[in-house]
Formats: C-alpha cells, structure tokens, sequence
C-alpha cells in the first residue's frame, strides 16, 4: 500500500485580508498560515497570538465543582486521609503530582496511587480502592484523568463509605457513576466553555476553584499564589495527551512551557539533561517526542510510580538517577517497538488492509500496544486495534488509535456488551474484554467500519498552508512563525509548498541512506533542504528534476552559524512544469 497523501490547500487568504494584516504588522506568511486556519479577524488574531493574556474559564461552571470543592474541605477541616488515584500515562502522573502537591501544602493527609498497568489495568478497580479504605484508613478518593466509566467501582466504594470525587476529561457515558461529584468538561450539563481540557487541566481547575474557596484560611491564601508554579506539571499533560492546543489548552501550555524554560522543578531538570533538551529553548516538540516518552516509559515497562516520584524529587540528586533510568527504560521501549511493529505489520495484508485494522496476539507487549497501534495508523491511514491476548487470564487488553473523522470510542460503545471496561477519546482508546470474545468483536467493529468509514475518509491528507515562492523565505519566516507555537493537535507546525523548483543537488545521508539531502532553486534563490526517513527518493529524483514540494522552514544550526534550510514533508513531480 503507498499510502500517498493528497496534497490539499487549507485556504487561499483573500488579497484585502492579507493586507488588513500586514498593515498591522504580522509577517506576511504568518498571515497567510494564519487566514488558512479561519484565524482571520482582528479579533480572532489577537485572541490566538496573545493567548498567554487570555484568563481561564470560571472553573464553578463545571458540573459538580460546588460539591467537590466542598467534600475536599470538609476532609482539610477533619484531617481525613485522602487518596488521589492516577494513571500511569503523563497526563495521569501529572494530575495526581498536580493534586497530592497542592493537597499537602493545604495541610491534607494525602497520598498517591498510580495502578498498575499489569496487573490492574486502566481505570478504577475494586481491589485498590478496597486496600486504601481497609488497610490505610482513606474515607476521600479523588480519582484524576479517569473514572467517568468506572460506575459500579464507584458505586461500591461509595456504599462501603469511602467518598468518591472524579476529575476526568474522556467520553462521557450515559449514566455517570455515583460519586459525591463527576468533573467533566464533557458533561451535557457543564456549562464551562472549552470542554477539551486536558486530565491535568481539570485537576488544575479543582484547585484553582479549592484555593478561592479557601481565601479565607492563610494555608489557602499562600497556595492560590503558588498555583502558577504548577503550570509546567500541566504543560506536560496537556501537550503529552494529544488534546487540542488551541483555546485555554494553548494559554496554559504557553504559560508552562515559560515555566519549564525558566524555572523548572528539579526533575524536570534532570530529564531535559538527560533527554538533550537545552530547557532555555524547550519547546511543545520537546514535551511531546523527548520528555514525555520517556515518562510515559516507566508505566508502560515497569511501573508509572517512578514518573510520579521524578516529577515530585525536591533536588537535582534525588531526581538525577531517577531521570536516568527513564531514559534507559525509553531506549528499551524503543527498540521493542521496532520488534513489535514488524510483528503487527505481519499479520496485515499492507497492499490492501480492511477498512479498520485488529492485531491481536499473545506476545504482543501490553504496555505498547497503544504505540504500535498508533505507528501501523501512520503506515496504513486505517483505524487500528492492537490486542495482546492471554491465555492465563482469559483476557485481552488492548489500545486503539483512530484517524481523522472516525470516533474510535463510539464504534467501541458500538460494541459494550462484549467489553468488560473501555474508555477514550474521539482518536484513542483503551479496553478489555473476554478472549473469547475477539471473533465477535472483530466481525462487529469491521461491520460499524464498513457503514462509518468511506473511501474519502480513507484517502490521508496533506494540508498545506500556503504556497510561496523560495524568494519569499527567510530567517525572520522562521521567527514570525515561531508565534504560532506551542505546536500540537489542531496547531500542528505550519507547512508551506514551493512549486516547480529545480533540484540542483541531492544525496542520500544517515546510517544505509535513509535519510536526504538537496538543494532547490526558483527564480535565481537556492536553499538547502532535508528529508528525513526519505532517502529512497534518491532514486526517483535527479539533479534538473522539476519538483513541486512541501517543507517547514527552520534554521539550521551548525559550527556556530546560523542559516535557513527547509525540512521537507514530501516531493512529487511538478504538476506545472
């Protein structure tokens, strides 16, 4: 299968828009990036390059924020034991070190529990709420970045008098569990505006509304000034969790992404170090291919409790080895991926796959499912299921990654009475079921597939900002669109295609050629380009090839000097030449 992108131009800007804004000052690509993504108003403009300016929704207008608020004081006030139950991805370790944090120096007797990814698996379960009400005598259990499906879990503790408050941002079932109170942006009720807030997000609007409640009591005044100190805890989550940076997910991640750079907390110092991340210059790519990785390895080999116990280290000593072992754990997750992706790619006809992919089988690893899910997405364009089946338990366990338009948690809500728990987003998605029930399964999700999936949704996609010509380009291109980050779902980097250029030079680089290198010219301006993981189209292309191509302009740095060099996305023959 080749899998070739349609090229597609996200908008054309209007002359006289462009103009309004070049007048204003903006450089003019930015401009045209800004028009294509319907960023097209003053107002509007504003609004999304002075986001770091834009204040928070009121977080009461959640649905149970009143309630929770009120549970969590009335614990503050009898010095009950609280619990604060995680998630082993970052956006869960990252909730829980937000919450336990803020918890403590309100004066709370709290506690984390991150579950484990093998033997308890996502959610809530009955067995670990059992332990903390019996053996460590906790009456509150907040459960943050999960639990909005976990109903019978939740009526159980609560009818074996251990309280429950949710804080969680996935799909809302139609029945909420019975908890002293269910946070979610995604309630029907919720009248809160951005209803696309990270796990961490959430759980930062709990404190926020817990401190205001709490203004009268010196502890709650000194700890609603700190709160800003947490912001690069939810910069993480929110950038690691793939949710839309757009809105008040972009205000926050701007403000962490400051916090990260100027005063990060002691492990995050550690693992930039370790990750080759310089933290005066990191950036949302930083979070999302070097940091979070590696903090989202130790839940996916071992156990999620070392992300959190980084993430909470109070020096650089105490964080230094732990930021070690992350990494020596990541580079093992990386190289099982490999193994295992090929492994997956095995079972699947990659000339023509079924409209929606489901792997499954014993060896499969549980804690990476999810990523060879999401790499076999990339090769194929096709929502993809990756199981890993055990005969021990009778059980699979498995992750879903999804394509565009295709809500991978409806089509299992498709499926329930076959599932023993499942949970997600529109793109992602986790479940468990009976072994014996994969067959079924699998014939009822390929038959929703075949009436939600056709072949227009099938066919990925290129989208393009705008098309400029090589003279156009500069450094100042580069640092103009350097406004439009932090970069993620819905922001993705700006991509840019030049038309009918000359390829004046081109070689394969990198260990066994796999990796390209060229030069281009329009209208008398040459610029160098690189194209990673494309080093095969050394063999389609030579030098007076006319090629139409789309890139990402950036500066490459090199010996102590500083030029423009376009990072390509892809090339095709000129359609114009």
């Amino acid at each position: 299968m080749t899998n070739e992108k349609e090229w597609v131009l996200r908008r054309r800007a209007p002359a006289a828009l462009l103009r309004r804004c070049m007048e204003d000052g903006l450089d003019p690509i930015l401009a045209q990036v800004l028009c294509a993504r319907r960023i097209d108003t003053p107002r509007k403009i504003r609004a999304f390059l002075n986001a770091a300016q834009t204040p928070l929704g009121d977080p009461l207008a959640m649905a149970d924020m009143e309630p929770a608020v009120a549970r969590i004081r009335r614990a503050l006030e009898a010095q009950e034991q609280i619990a604060v139950y995680g998630d082993f991805d970052v956006d869960g370790v990252t909730s829980a070190a937000l919450l336990v944090s803020v918890l403590q120096s309100l004066g709370a007797s709290a506690r984390p529990y991150i579950p484990d990814r093998f033997e308890e698996g996502y959610g809530l379960n009955d067995a670990a709420l059992d332990h903390l009400r019996a053996d460590r005598g906790v009456t509150l259990c907040i459960a943050t970045d999960c639990g909005v499906r976990s109903y019978d879990e939740v009526a159980r503790a609560q009818a074996q008098g251990l309280d429950m408050i949710i804080v969680d941002h996935h799909s809302v079932p139609e029945s909420l569990p019975p908890a002293v109170a269910v946070i979610d942006p995604k309630r029907e009720d919720s009248s809160y505006a951005f209803e696309e807030l990270a796990g961490v997000g959430v759980t930062y609007q709990l404190c926020r509304a817990l401190c205001a409640a709490l203004q009268d009591t010196v502890a709650g005044q000194r700890v609603a000034g700190e709160l800003e100190g947490y912001l690069d805890l939810v910069a993480l989550g929110t950038v690691a969790d793939i949710v839309p940076l757009v809105d008040e997910n972009r205000t926050l991640a701007l403000h962490g992404l400051q916090r990260l750079r100027t005063s990060p907390r002691p492990g995050l110092v550690a693992l930039m170090e370790q990750a080759g991340v310089q933290a005066a210059r990191a950036n949302s790519i930083d979070i999302a291919f070097r940091l979070a990785p590696r903090l989202n390895a130790a839940g996916r080999l071992e156990h999620a409790g070392a992300a959190y116990n980084l993430l909470r280290s109070e020096s650089y000593a105490s964080a230094q080895p732990l930021a070690e072992a992350l990494g020596a754990i990541n580079s093992e997750r990386q190289e099982m991926v490999e193994l295992q992706v090929a492994e997956a790619q095995a079972q699947v006809d990659m000339e023509r796959p079924p409209h929606i992919v489901i792997i499954a089988g014993p060896d499969f690893h549980e804690g990476i499912v999810g990523l060879i899910a999401s790499r076999m997405r990339e090769l194929l364009y096709r929502p993809t299921l990756v199981l890993r089946s055990d005969a021990e338990t009778g059980l699979a366990r498995g992750s879903a990654r999804s394509i565009e338009g295709f809500h991978i948690t409806r089509a299992l809500e498709s499926c329930r009475d076959l599932l023993l728990r499942f949970g997600g987003h529109e793109q992602a998605a986790g479940f468990t079921l009976r072994k014996e029930n994969l067959p079924e399964f699998r014939e009822r999700l390929l038959a929703y597939a075949g009436e939600h999936l056709d072949e227009a949704l099938l066919t990925p996609r290129l989208l393009v900002d705008a098309i400029v010509p090589l003279g156009d380009l500069t450094p100042a291109t580069v640092e103009a669109l350097e406004a439009l980050e932090p970069f993620g779902k819905a922001n993705p980097e700006p991509l840019l295609a030049s038309l009918d250029l000359e390829v004046l030079q081109i070689r394969q680089i990198g260990r066994d050629g796999k990796h390209l290198r060229l030069n281009v010219r329009q209208g008398g301006i040459s610029l160098p380009c690189v194209a990673f993981r494309q080093g095969e189209l050394a063999n389609d292309y030579r030098p007076g090839s006319r090629i139409d191509m789309v890139f990402r302009p950036s500066m490459n740095e090199w010996q102590g000097t500083s030029s423009l060099q376009l990072v390509v996305e892809a090339i095709r023959p000129a359609r114009n030449a």
